[in-house]
């Protein structure tokens, strides 16, 4: 089935969480780590809406929870960028570690543990990139 963004979030939340848990390497590479991370969708010039964020907590090799978030959301790490920069992404025309390095996505939190664990980052967009997403915008 095929969820629309950003009109089907809540349930695209929920099928990422799925997917995440699905991936035997997002085990592995979050194994023993206990996170949440907040992922926004800002407004750009393709998409003038509202954010849309995603709350995603992890704890030893499991995605807990993938549901949407509001703006003041507890988080340790968050990924904030542009709709057309998502779109990429969730396409897989853009890789996740080079769009935070030049800039395209800002990131916030502690830089070492995310380089740590950037196997589990990797496999969180990679399960995102899995879900059959078509662009509203």
């Amino acid at each position: 089935m095929t969820l629309k963004l950003p009109a089907d979030a809540a349930a695209w939340a929920d099928t990422w969480r799925g997917r995440i848990n699905d991936r035997e390497d997002f085990a592995a590479a979050a194994a023993d780590f206990e996170a949440t991370f907040l992922f926004e969708i800002r407004a750009d010039d393709r998409y003038d809406g509202d954010p849309v964020r995603f709350l995603v907590r992890l704890a030893d090799g499991a995605c807990t929870e993938a549901a949407l978030a509001a703006a003041d959301a507890d988080h340790d790490f968050a990924m904030r960028g542009p709709y057309d920069a998502w779109v990429d992404l969730l396409s897989g025309e853009l890789d996740v570690s080079e769009s935070v390095m030049d800039g395209t996505f800002d990131v916030a939190g502690n830089t070492m543990t995310l380089l740590r664990r950037q196997d589990a980052v990797s496999e969180m967009v990679a399960a995102a990139q899995s879900i059959d997403t078509a662009f509203e915008y």
